[in-house]
């Protein structure tokens, strides 16, 4: 990868390959149980992680149509899985908010991830898991600061 003026990019070269090795290895451990399709469980771990939101935010954080965000929340509802209260700033407007049962739901399948990731880690050698350790902690931060810049851009 160059950037416009001819120079390699270093970032660049890193995202290209670092975006389909992430999106193959996110395929491979997607629970198998087909608890939750993916939109459902990502708009549960998003309510997990920050707490009630509002239909409105959740289809910001989630890049869904709100039709999409009415079908999925919708859905969860049905399955006992979260609950809608009224905003108690909005009158107009209500909170979605994760229930125990959606709790227990999401730990479940993101044990069964975990599970997962491990049997694809046993390919690799001692050297390569140390090296993949030490990476870790520059991926959970790249992860925590997009979030935190997406909660902000949002509020």
């Amino acid at each position: 990868m160059a950037r416009a003026d001819g120079v390699p990019d270093e970032r660049a070269a890193i995202a290209a390959r670092l975006t389909p090795a992430l999106l193959r290895i996110g395929r491979l451990v997607r629970p198998a149980s087909g608890e939750l399709a993916v939109g459902h469980f990502s708009t549960l771990a998003t309510l997990h992680r920050r707490g009630p939101q509002r239909p409105s935010d959740l289809a910001r954080i989630e890049r869904f149509a709100p039709p999409a965000v009415a079908r999925v929340v919708g859905a969860l509802e049905d399955r006992g899985l979260v609950v809608r209260r009224p905003s108690p700033d909005d009158a107009r407007s209500s909170l979605v908010e994760i229930t125990e049962a959606g709790t227990a739901l999401l730990a479940s399948a993101r044990a069964e991830q975990a599970e997962a990731v491990a049997r694809l880690l046993a390919v690799l050698d001692a050297d390569e898991l140390e090296t993949l350790s030490g990476a870790l902690g520059v991926l959970e931060r790249v992860a925590s600061e997009a979030g935190a810049g997406q909660a902000a851009a949002g509020r």
